[in-house]
């Protein structure tokens, strides 16, 4: 089973295009932290953030359009897909994305808001 759910920070503004299909398309970053913490015998280990590239599909864009921005705190969840091509120039390329369904808002760095949910509406992801 491909699933992924992630909560995180919002770390680029949305960009939203249109797809060969003729539908809208957002893709951002969003960090995760893994908070550091101490041993039993002293040893400090360091937080460690990921940074993961996002995709969302369809209607759920226009919510991304107008609410998300850099630094919003988010929840998503959707499914991850790996990619690669060759560049002429640097050779074989890789990507990593998450192509999400759910996106659930958790409020702002300065305050907390009420957490409000959407659905893309998108049983499978159209190209």
């Amino acid at each position: 089973m491909n699933n992924v759910q992630l909560v995180g920070r919002v770390g680029q503004e949305p960009k939203i295009m249109g797809s060969e299909a003729g539908r809208k398309v957002a893709r951002f970053t969003l960090a995760t932290t893994e908070r550091g913490y101490e041993t039993k015998n002293g040893k400090k280990i360091e937080d460690r953030t990921e940074w993961h590239t996002l995709v969302f599909f369809g209607n759920i864009t226009n919510v991304i359009e107008n609410y998300v921005k850099v630094g919003s705190l988010i929840s998503v969840k959707g499914s991850i897909h790996y990619g690669k091509w060759e560049d002429p120039e640097k050779g074989t390329k890789y990507m990593t994305e998450i192509w999400c369904t759910d996106l659930e808002l958790l409020g702002s760095k300065k305050e907390n808001e009420p957490v409000e949910q959407f659905k893309s509406g998108e049983e499978e992801v159209p190209f």
